[in-house]
């Protein structure tokens, strides 16, 4: 098993497994989080494992600032939906049925900005 490190520098060059990109969800470094998430999206790769994984990192919507306006968890949210995945979709939904209308503006406006592309 590749290194944390190992797997950024790998999704950097476009050379990461796709099914690779979970461990980088699973990471400390919110970076190299971020980088898979950005990934997942470019490749639209998901599993229910992906799914859950981006599920848990849409709780972080304080205290975990990520880019602009955004907290993590708004991130995570909108991979979700962005994702061409039927499980996706509906965990996106849920989630997003039950945030305030501050939280549904800033997922809104993070998928409309295209900040995920590279």
């Amino acid at each position: 098993m590749a290194s944390i490190a190992e797997l950024a520098e790998e999704i950097k060059t476009d050379k990461i497994k796709s099914e690779d990109l979970i461990v980088c969800l699973e990471a400390k470094n919110l970076r190299v989080v971020a980088m898979a998430m950005f990934k997942l999206i470019e490749r639209n790769y998901c599993n229910l494992r992906i799914v859950d994984r981006l599920a848990g990192l849409g709780e972080l919507l304080t205290d975990s600032k990520f880019i602009g306006p955004w907290q993590f968890g708004h991130v995570a949210i909108a991979t979700l939906s962005l994702l061409d995945n039927e499980d996706a979709k509906i965990k996106f939904n849920e989630l997003f049925e039950r945030l305030s209308d501050n939280v549904k503006f800033l997922v809104d406006n993070f998928i409309k900005s295209e900040s995920y592309k590279t």
